[in-house]
């Protein structure tokens, strides 16, 4: 059975449901979550997972990411559950409502979003220094090296700088497109179908808005959002398929941080 209420606001088909779970449920408690959460004033770095499987791999990685937030004096917010959606994997989507529900606050800052399979190598990094040079800039993304189109990244690690127009905007047509999925058959899927979310909904904004794309700065898998990167690693599921596997491979490197 699910829990929630019914999502019954127009143009939302009957059978979703509306999560509201506690987006505090971490291995830190409540204080000690809530003393690295800042205002609008400061970058904040978010996290989400479903509430089942991929929650037991946020707790892991959230204390790494907590930590970095705490040393570097970052905001965090994270969430388990599904803000929109039916299924677990619609947990993907929940990036897209967390950076609306920032924006609607009013916050003016960078916002660092990491998947529940990334995490910090380099606690050291000169974070805030890395956002400054780069303010002119509606956000950082990183290239997937799956597909030659410039517009083909991956969202696992991104940041958006919603001081600017384009990163709201892109948040907003993000969320329009989303709704525009709602009756495929492919969205209705309880098993995630291949190739088909979030991060694919990303590249066709990018792909349709090249003057949008070309605000962004595409960072190398070198720094950030890779196996082999030095500031942000990110253990993709397309390296390790096997779920437990990669928790135990996560594990054991953070394990040297």
């Amino acid at each position: 059975m699910f829990e929630g209420n019914l999502d019954t606001r127009p143009g939302y088909p009957a059978y979703r449901v509306q999560f509201a779970r506690n987006s505090v449920q971490m291995p830190y408690d409540d204080f000690e979550v809530r003393r690295v959460t800042k205002e609008a004033s400061s970058p904040i770095v978010m996290q989400t997972s479903d509430d089942g499987q991929y929650a037991a791999m946020l707790d892991v990685t959230s204390r790494n990411v907590i930590a970095f937030c705490r040393k570097h004096d970052l905001g965090y917010r994270s969430f388990k559950g599904i803000k929109c959606g039916h299924w677990q994997w619609h947990a993907c989507f929940n990036r897209l409502y967390m950076f609306d529900e920032l924006i609607a606050a009013g916050h003016q800052d960078w916002v660092m979003y990491l998947d529940a399979d990334a995490y910090v190598a380099d606690m050291e990094f000169p974070i805030r220094q890395y956002l400054d040079e780069k303010k002119g800039h509606a956000g950082i993304v990183v290239h997937s090296n799956f597909k030659p189109e410039p517009w083909d990244v991956n969202n696992g690690v991104m940041f958006l700088n919603l001081a600017t127009p384009v990163a709201r905007a892109v948040v907003k047509e993000w969320i329009k497109r989303h709704s525009e999925i709602f009756n495929e058959p492919k969205y209705l899927s309880r098993e995630r179908p291949y190739n088909f979310g979030d991060q694919r909904l990303l590249q066709h904004i990018f792909r349709d808005r090249p003057d949008w794309f070309a605000e962004f700065h595409v960072e190398s898998q070198s720094l950030i959002n890779s196996m082999h990167a030095t500031f942000i690693k990110h253990h993709l599921r397309a390296i390790t398929p096997d779920f437990d596997s990669r928790l135990v491979k996560i594990r054991q490197d953070l394990e040297s941080i």
